[in-house]
């Protein structure tokens, strides 16, 4: 188990409720995680959690029956393996060492890596592949790549 999933994992430990809540890599684009906790705790119980989440720096979305979880990351995160780098991580490498000046905000890159590295080796060269063309198809514009570290991709660490 990750770090950032320790956290809402010791949140919802902390949450009083008819059962345990689920929680899992959100199905959704712009959110990591998801937990069901409304479904399993009463109104009091979920916003005291939504609460808490918030002032650990969560972003939260509620619907009626989910909770979507976001989080800005700086590194790739503490006790989540990152597959070997393939030859699409090779490639998503190759392109942020040949055009260092980025600048793009990369939240989007970051949570759809941490989500295929949870999946597994797979999951995460079909993301770097998919990354790949996006950055590639971003150059050829003239555009820039987002602010990732070559860390993501099994590079130096920046320091």
């Amino acid at each position: 188990m990750n770090k950032l999933r320790e956290e809402i994992t010791a949140l919802l430990r902390e949450t009083d409720c008819f059962r345990p809540a689920v929680l899992r890599r959100s199905l959704k684009e712009d959110w990591l995680y998801a937990t069901d906790l409304p479904q399993a705790a009463e109104e009091d119980a979920t916003r005291d959690f939504v609460r808490r989440a918030e002032a650990a720096g969560w972003r939260t979305q509620i619907t009626e029956t989910w909770i979507q979880l976001d989080r800005e990351v700086a590194a790739f995160p503490e006790g989540l393996t990152r597959p070997a780098g393939g030859t699409e991580a090779k490639c998503c490498l190759s392109l942020l060492e040949r055009h260092p000046e980025g600048g793009k905000n990369a939240a989007r890159e970051k949570r759809r890596l941490i989500r295929a590295a949870e999946e597994g080796p797979e999951a995460y060269e079909k993301a770097c592949a998919a990354l790949h063309r996006e950055w590639a198809a971003a150059l050829r514009q003239r555009e820039g790549l987002p602010d990732l570290s070559a860390d993501w991709f099994g590079g130096e660490k920046d320091t």
